[in-house]
């Protein structure tokens, strides 16, 4: 069984899982800062589900982009109790697993996030990197691309669908499927410019 933790935005999230179930899930709309219910929460699913700390065969987190603050307090947490238990640690990207959500769509999906000072961080559906434009020529951008599936957090664009839900889950299912494995010593949160 895996931890999958996601602090990338408001929506905290962590699951337990492995690749046919899911043991646990808690997600909160953020009602104090990451920091002082993180561990708290990990605790308390183990002791709801009565789950023993060591049974886990790794921790997973989502590395960004996102909010910086919530992203360290996530990659820290993650990386102490991978070291703490001796377990590998798996990374995922936001705008990776916003695509992945929708990975049986077919056709193409792009994935943007707000990420301040009116720019957009985004990505298209097979595309290696992600980019980032100011907010207006992103809109231009997806002008004619009526067709395309556009999956948004915090931002106002029409006819896309809103993220309002943590991505532990399919966070935990893209590292399992595309085997994520980080070297824990120099695992980072990948901040925007």
């Amino acid at each position: 069984m895996y931890l999958s933790i996601d602090t990338f935005s408001d929506n905290f999230g962590i699951a337990l899982l492995d690749q046919e179930k899911v043991y646990g899930y808690r997600e909160y709309l953020k009602p104090k800062p990451f920091s002082e219910i993180l561990l708290p929460e990990i605790d308390s699913l183990f002791k709801t589900l009565n789950i023993d700390r060591k049974s886990l065969k790794g921790v997973m987190v989502n590395v960004g982009l996102g909010s910086n603050t919530g992203l360290r307090v996530g990659v820290i947490t993650a990386k102490t109790l991978a070291y703490s238990l001796n377990i590998p640690i798996y990374s995922f990207q936001t705008l990776d697993v916003m695509i992945y959500k929708y990975r049986y769509f077919d056709g193409n999906v792009v994935a943007a996030i707000n990420i301040g000072k009116g720019k957009v961080a985004f990505k298209i559906k097979d595309q290696t990197n992600y980019s980032i434009e100011p907010l207006e020529e992103f809109k231009n951008f997806l002008e004619n691309k009526k067709d395309w599936l556009i999956v948004t957090k915090n931002l106002d664009i029409i006819g896309s669908i809103k993220l309002k839900t943590s991505l532990a889950l399919d966070g935990g299912y893209y590292c399992l499927e595309n085997k994520r494995q980080e070297n824990l010593y120099l695992l980072e949160p990948i901040y925007h410019d």
